[in-house]
């Protein structure tokens, strides 16, 4: 039996080692962002990213969010875990299988994409599906060690292999050059994967093992769907109804907000245990004036991004993508919203009801698609950014609604009004002075300065702690 003390520091240990993994899978894919601009034309880039939306959805239809069930059996099977993934892993290979022929047919005889490109896709999927079961397991294991390697190197691995494989000239679709490496190598870890698991036992479906994970995990596919088509569909549509160099610039603008993910992902992870914890002891007051300083933070790092954003974009893109520039304040803005409602979705998540964040994400998934077939071929990606942002702000209001509804005291709408007026003033700037860059910095230095001295007791009593 492992002690508390024992538990405890290897909590700490992993949580440190999950967050580096976390900053590196981040850091490789935004450092490399000027290194591919530059080698994949706009319509190169347009399939990759559109290909990678494919993978996304494939991997969550495919696992059936199955490896959110493994947490619950480490309680419920104790002492059979490793059977538990057995069976996981075994039905997620027989599902994806079988799911993966009928896409497979559909696109042959209805869809019609490139055949090569949907069997990569569905092979990597059920790759990305197994190392998903996989690294829960490892993570309630504690086996930190094991599960940052698997969190790293199959990223590493084939942007390594996509960048030789490019820059040797050795296949002539670049686009592919950059997609071969990340099938193979997420085919190859789930054969690892299996092979580690099956030396143990055969394959095997143990039928009330599956039943339990069914049940658990099957109300949370729609919502992991639903995600995906939120935050994915817009790239597939725009190949579609405007063409791949239109993706291409879209995709671009898009890595670059994910600066704003990083500073989220990287805060959320310090905010969600509190905000349990609170919650659980009904500190109502303590979570909403926490939240004031929290969304003040989030405020700030958008107004810099934003008003960065042009001179920091020339950096990271090749000119053929620098027509995304004007895109730059919506796709930031998206990023506050799912960052604004993801606080509602932690009430949502608190009380278990599950049902709602499936149903409200379905609304907004199905808003942006609505408003995608009707103005992306008119305005091409340009409309697919604020599409989004209205799809997230529609989002946020949907689950500030039932939030309300469930705690009505806790983060009060008019918390958010201030922060976004402050955002939208912002934009103007950005707009008025887009071809003005000194003026722009300098009313950026200068909000700065104030907002250090505005806030500089609160700065002084956090560096304290």
């Amino acid at each position: 039996m492992i002690s508390k003390k024992v538990k405890f520091e290897k909590g700490k240990q992993a949580g440190t080692l999950y967050f580096i993994a976390t900053l590196f899978n981040k850091g490789i894919a935004f450092l490399t962002i000027p290194i591919f601009s530059r080698i994949l034309t706009t319509a190169d880039f347009g399939i990759v990213t559109t290909y990678s939306s494919w993978v996304d959805i494939f991997t969550v239809v495919f696992s059936l969010a199955l490896y959110l069930s493994i947490r619950t059996a480490f309680v419920d099977f104790e002492g059979k875990e490793i059977s538990y993934l057995n069976t996981v892993i075994s039905f997620t290979l027989l599902f994806g299988t079988i799911i993966g022929i009928a896409i497979l047919g559909t696109n042959i005889y209805i869809i019609k994409f490139d055949i090569v490109l949907i069997i990569l896709a569905i092979s990597q999927g059920i790759g990305s599906a197994i190392l998903n079961d996989y690294m829960t397991y490892l993570m309630m294991k504690l086996d930190y060690v094991k599960r940052t390697f698997f969190m790293i190197m199959p990223n590493f691995i084939s942007v390594v292999l996509a960048l030789l494989i490019i820059n040797s000239g050795f296949i002539s679709k670049r686009y592919m050059g950059r997609i071969w490496p990340m099938a193979i190598v997420y085919i190859i870890f789930g054969v690892i994967i299996c092979i580690d698991v099956y030396k143990v036992a055969r394959p095997k479906i143990i039928f009330e093992q599956i039943q339990y994970g069914l049940k658990f995990s099957l109300p949370l596919v729609l919502h992991g769907i639903a995600l995906n088509i939120l935050s994915q569909s817009d790239r597939t549509m725009i190949t579609w109804l405007a063409g791949a160099d239109q993706t291409g610039i879209y995709s671009l603008v898009y890595s670059f907000g994910m600066i704003a993910t990083v500073i989220t992902t990287a805060l959320e992870g310090l905010w969600v245990p509190w905000f349990f914890g609170k919650l659980k002891n009904k500190s109502i007051n303590d979570i909403n004036k926490c939240a004031v300083d929290y969304i003040k933070l989030m405020t700030f790092a958008m107004i810099v991004l934003i008003m960065i954003g042009p001179e920091v974009y020339k950096f990271l893109a090749d000119k053929s993508y620098w027509g995304g520039i004007k895109i730059i304040p919506p796709i930031v803005l998206a990023n506050y919203m799912i960052f604004a409602y993801s606080l509602y979705v932690n009430v949502e998540h608190y009380y278990k009801k599950t049902k709602g964040v499936t149903v409200n994400t379905l609304i907004a998934a199905g808003c942006n698609i609505i408003l995608n077939l009707i103005f992306i071929p008119i305005f091409g990606y340009v409309a697919a950014a604020y599409t989004t942002l209205v799809s997230y702000f529609v989002a946020l209001l949907l689950h500030a609604r039932c939030s309300k509804k469930i705690e009505k005291k806790v983060l009060p709408f008019k918390i958010f009004i201030m922060p976004f007026l402050e955002i939208l003033g912002i934009t103007l700037i950005y707009y008025l002075l887009l071809n003005m860059t000194l003026i722009r910095w300098s009313i950026l230095i200068v909000l700065m300065c104030l907002a250090i001295i505005k806030n500089r007791e609160l700065i002084i009593q956090y560096l304290k702690k």
